[in-house]
Order: structure tokens, then C-alpha cells, then sequence
């Protein structure tokens, strides 16, 4: 390193252009006598400048290879006309543009860089080390997640394997990959945080269930509210956005979207209904996540783990909807029912569910198909005055349409005008219960007129297609072999890897 050149040199202010650093030096800086234009002003030691610079290098930049690789030396030896140019810009020059200065204080700073990045191996071999005065640098095209990434893996293996109640690494984990969610800005027209409701683009939603027998599809029919709506907590299973024992609803775009997610075996029958928004919910909006952007300074640090955040919920979406295989729900569930309890919680968001992308139906329309989770909080139906079963009749019929006959299915409730006996319970009938009041304001209401019954006749996949290849190896087992010998049992044809495996 140049003599000259000391870390308690100070720069101030006035030598720095870029908007941040500039601000950022009047605002925490100390007055000093700059040592490269003589004026007494808000100063930063050198050091502490070439500290935020490499930070901002080191997150925003790499640097690029100063030899060839092996295909452009082969084009650079045999094709004629063909010349090899090492990509980027010198270190003192990116580091000029950086901070916006003089190429004299660029130069004092990658000397310091050089100097402190060296090492006597590297010295001796010739090798460029990082922040080298030859060295070249090119801006990253993509931001490196690999921070949130460990935290990620981390925050699984945690909930899977240690703790799923009190968890410092879960909290910290959602913090880093969720605060400030709800102000970021998207490249695409839809933004993070979305509107549901009377008046918005999404004022309903579509739910289905399939039948196991005649008896549980007629119930269906004579009180879809309350057997299309969320179940009871006692009958909640473990779902992707819900632990066991969570009532939460869960709806999906169109009818043909509610059909694909519930998987339903072939030879069934499907009810399916349309639920009315009642009132305003807001909901994230998980696909919008993917086109996160954000704008400040290469230089502070608090942007660049913005862009660490935003590069990493643009991979979220396919971390959470990833599919499931049947019978691993309930363990591979674990993290999405963690992340939707902590999306929940009304003291970190002001949300009430979460909008996601359909696995199930993947195309063209995909903006089109999509599924949402309401929270327990926004889950509530406002249930209709519906007759019990007993005083219903259903009939199915047919009735001739222009052209053809049409199956016509009819529920007709039965009114006497005699003294009527109180229903009879149910297998879910929670009347006998002593069940807390439900405080909670009603946000889905059923559309009777939009019930209906689908028979599931086949089931279609997409799928990839990978051959297998099949060979015969031979080899000749050696009887005896001298002690000590590490010749192979097996003998090789040319040119095949000497391993049976």
C-alpha cells in the first residue's frame, strides 16, 4: 500500500457526489479538515468509506474472470478474427462511479481494499486477489438470496424437528422475510397487498366438496351454507394454510379451480357453490410477490437487504404452493400454517388471507385461476334460514330444453300444516354442545342459486416423460489374487467407467 495512503485520512462531504453518502457523512459525520480539498466539513475517515464501499461492491458487483473459460479459448485459438476481452470495468473506476468522486480518492480506496484482501500465498503464486488494481468488475444481474435461503432451511428443519410453539429461529426467519412487506412496490399492475370484496375484482369466491354417499350429497343440497362453509373447529383437519383443529375458508376463483384442489376420486359427485364477499378484506397477494422491486443507493446498507428481501419473496410463491405428496400433509404443511398464523396475527398485518396461485390447473390463464385462504378472523358465514332435512324433499328429474333433455334436480321443502316434531341430530349437529358465542363479523354469504352438482368422470395429468435406459455389464470374478493386490474384480469394455454403478 502507498505510503501516502492512510485509513485516518478524512473525506468530507463535499468530495462525495452519490445523494446517500453525501447525506448520510452531513448527517453523522465529524467536522475535520478534509485531506483532499483543504475545507473544514463533516468528514468520514477513509476507512469507514472504503467500508461501505466494499459492502456495496461486494453485494451489488463480482468480480470477473481475467482468463478465459474453456470455450472462448477455443474460439479464441481457432477461429480467426476472434479476440478475448475480460468483461467489467477496472476496480478504481467502478469505485469512482460508486460514490460519484475523484479518481484520486477511488484510487486511495482500492489501495486500502487491495492491501487489506491480500495475502502472502496469493502474493507468492501470482494470483489476483480481491479489490487487486487489475483487478475488473461487472454489476450482478440477479441479487444473491443465499442469506434468507440458510434461513430458510434453517426455519424448516426447526419447526420439523425441534420446536413449533416457542421459536426464536421461526420468528426471526418471518421478520427478516415479511417486514415491510405491505409497502413494497411491483413491477406488474397488481400490487402486494390486494383488495376483496363488494366492488373489487375479487367479490366472490367458489367452494367445493365431494360426497361419499347419497346421504352426506342431500345434506349438502338442503343446507349448502352451513356444509360448503367451514367446518367446525372440531372437525377441521390439517390443511396447507391451517393446523389441525383451525377453521378457515378456503375458496378458489371458478368451479373448475375449487373442483382440481380438493382432488376429488373419479366416480364421485361434487357440490359446488359461489360465496359472496359481504365486506372489505385485504389479502396478499402471492404472485405479485414476484415482482417486487426496489429502488435507493448502492451504498446503504439497509437497501441492499431490501433487495436480499425482495429477490427472495420472488421465489416464495413456489416454496409455499409446492405440491404435496398424499399421506406427508400434515408434516410438509408445517412451515405454510406457521407462515399463515404469522401473516394472521393482527399485531404485525392488518390482513385477512392470502391469495396464491393453483398448482392443480397450471396455464395459460393462470393469472385467472387462483385460490385464496381467508383467516379464521375473516372466515365467518352468515348462515341463511334454511329448512332441516326432514322437511325437504329432492327430487331428480329430467325436463326437455329446446332440444334436448336436461337433468333437473329440485329441492322442495314440505310445509304441514300440522304441528312439526324438532329435527332429528345429525352426525355434525353441534346443538347439544355448549359452544362460545362467535364474535366474529360475518364475510361470506352463500349464493343459493349457484349450487351445483358435478359428476367426476376421469381425471387428466401433465406430466414429464424421462426413458430409461437398460445395458449389460460383464466381468469375470477373479478366484485368488495375491495379498495385498488393489486390482479391480471386474474388467472394463472401452471407454466405460471402471465403477458397476
Amino acid at each position: 500500500m502507498n505510503a501516502e495512503v492512510s485509513d485516518e485520512n478524512w473525506v468530507c462531504d463535499g468530495c462525495i457526489r452519490e445523494e446517500f453518502l453525501r447525506n448520510f457523512i452531513k448527517k453523522k459525520g465529524t467536522r475535520q479538515t478534509c485531506h483532499y480539498c483543504k475545507e473544514v466539513r463533516a468528514c468520514f475517515s477513509l476507512e469507514a468509506v472504503s467500508d461501505l464501499t466494499e459492502k456495496a461492491i461486494e453485494s451489488h458487483f463480482y468480480r470477473t474472470p481475467k482468463e478465459p473459460d474453456g470455450m472462448e479459448y477455443a474460439r479464441l485459438r481457432y477461429s480467426d478474427g476472434y479476440d478475448w476481452y475480460r468483461d467489467g470495468e477496472d476496480i478504481v473506476q467502478v469505485i469512482e462511479d460508486l460514490l460519484e468522486t475523484s479518481s484520486t480518492i477511488a484510487d486511495d480506496i482500492q489501495q486500502l481494499l487491495e492491501y487489506k484482501h491480500s495475502d502472502f500465498d496469493s502474493d507468492v503464486l501470482g494470483e489476483e486477489t480481491e479489490f487487486a488494481r487489475e483487478s475488473c468488475y461487472a454489476e450482478r444481474r440477479q441479487v444473491s438470496t443465499g442469506r434468507l435461503d440458510s434461513m430458510w432451511a434453517n426455519f424448516v428443519t426447526s419447526l420439523k424437528t425441534e420446536s413449533r410453539f416457542v421459536n426464536n429461529v421461526v420468528s426471526s426467519t418471518l421478520d427478516g422475510i415479511f417486514l415491510g412487506v405491505e409497502t413494497m412496490n411491483t413491477r406488474g399492475k397488481d400490487p402486494v397487498i390486494i383488495g376483496a370484496g363488494p366492488g373489487t375484482a375479487i367479490p366472490s369466491l367458489f367452494r367445493a366438496r365431494w360426497c361419499r354417499n347419497q346421504n352426506e350429497l342431500e345434506q349438502m343440497l338442503v343446507t349448502p351454507d352451513k356444509e360448503l362453509g367451514p367446518p367446525p373447529h372440531q372437525f377441521s383437519g390439517a390443511n396447507r394454510m391451517s393446523a389441525r383443529g383451525i377453521s378457515v375458508f378456503y375458496g378458489a376463483s371458478s368451479v373448475d379451480t375449487a373442483i382440481s384442489e380438493i382432488r376429488p376420486p373419479v366416480g364421485c359427485e361434487v357440490v359446488c357453490a359461489k360465496f359472496n364477499l359481504i365486506r372489505p378484506l385485504r389479502l396478499l397477494n402471492l404472485p405479485a410477490l414476484e415482482g417486487v422491486l426496489e429502488s435507493g443507493s448502492l451504498l446503504d446498507p439497509v437497501y441492499i437487504k431490501r433487495c436480499e428481501q425482495a429477490a427472495f419473496l420472488a421465489t416464495l410463491t413456489s416454496r409455499i404452493v409446492d405440491p404435496v405428496l398424499p399421506g406427508e400433509e400434515d408434516f410438509s404443511y408445517i412451515p405454510t400454517q406457521v407462515i399463515a398464523e404469522y401473516l394472521a396475527d393482527p399485531a404485525r398485518f392488518n390482513l385477512d388471507g392470502i391469495l396464491y396461485p393453483s398448482v392443480q390447473l397450471p396455464g395459460e390463464d393462470q393469472d385467472k385461476r387462483y385460490n385464496v385462504v381467508l383467516f379464521h378472523k375473516a372466515s365467518r358465514v352468515a348462515l341463511l334460514k334454511l329448512p332441516a332435512k326432514d322437511d325437504c324433499m329432492i327430487s331428480y328429474g329430467h325436463q326437455y330444453d329446446e332440444d334436448d333433455w336436461e337433468t333437473d334436480i329440485c329441492v322442495t321443502e314440505v310445509i304441514s300444516s300440522q304441528k312439526t316434531a324438532p329435527p332429528k341430530a345429525g352426525d355434525h349437529d353441534l346443538s347439544g354442545l355448549s359452544l362460545p358465542e362467535d364474535c366474529r363479523v360475518p364475510a361470506l354469504e352463500i349464493e343459493l342459486g349457484s349450487v351445483s352438482i358435478h359428476g367426476i368422470r376421469a381425471a387428466r395429468f401433465e406430466y414429464s416423460t424421462n426413458a430409461v435406459r437398460r445395458k449389460i455389464f460383464h466381468f469375470t470374478p477373479r478366484i485368488s489374487e495375491p495379498e495385498g493386490s488393489v486390482s479391480p474384480l471386474w474388467e472394463t469394455d472401452f471407454g466405460l467407467d471402471n465403477s458397476p454403478f
